[in-house]
C-alpha cells in the first residue's frame, strides 16, 4: 500500500493580523483553587495512603537512597 501525503504545498503567506487584536480563550469553567482540600486535610490523607497501601510504602522506603551523613560546617 502506497504511503499518502496529506501536506499541500503553499506558496502562500499566512494571514497578517494586527498584532493587538488577541483571541483569549474562555476561563469561566477553569478550577477554583478555593474548592481544594486544606493543608491539614492533605496531611491526613498521606498519613492514611501508607496505612491503606503499606505494601507501596515498603517499596518506597526500601528504594529511596541513602540518606548523606557529612557535617554541615560553616
Amino acid at each position: 500500500m502506497a504511503r499518502q501525503n496529506y501536506m499541500k504545498k503553499s506558496d502562500d503567506s499566512a494571514d497578517k493580523r494586527d498584532s493587538t487584536e488577541l483571541e483569549f480563550p474562555d476561563w469561566s469553567g477553569m478550577d477554583d483553587c478555593s474548592a481544594r482540600v486544606s493543608p491539614e486535610t492533605a496531611f491526613r490523607l498521606c498519613e492514611d495512603y501508607r496505612a491503606w497501601f503499606p505494601e507501596w510504602t515498603e517499596r518506597w522506603v526500601s528504594q529511596r537512597p541513602v540518606k548523606c551523613l557529612v557535617e554541615f560546617v560553616l
